[in-house]
């Protein structure tokens, strides 16, 4: 659900939990070796760049779409399984 979806009361709730959790020390610590990385890699703010994560545990510059196309580390199980949602839909042609 997008938060601007929400209801004015989700919306308040989620803004309290996501305080909390953004107050964390290791989530603020993460959040500043994120941002050390991509300021490494030349990524000004707003750019259409990603700070890729490699599996060797660095970083690499990479464009947003093909970043986050991956789906990440749990992502979205539909695209990322063989074909994509319309592979899985049984007796219905694939839409391409």
């Amino acid at each position: 659900m997008k938060v601007k979806d929400m209801s004015p009361k989700t919306k308040a709730a989620r803004k309290k939990t996501q305080a909390a959790f953004n107050k964390k020390p290791a989530n603020a610590k993460k959040r500043a070796e994120a941002n050390k990385g991509r300021a490494k890699l030349g990524i000004p703010k707003g750019s259409k760049m990603d700070a890729s994560h490699t599996k060797g545990g660095g970083m690499k510059k990479e464009s947003r779409a093909a970043n986050r196309s991956r789906g990440g580390k749990i992502g979205n199980r539909a695209r990322k399984a063989a074909g994509g949602r319309a592979s899985s839909r049984k007796g219905v042609p694939n839409r391409k």
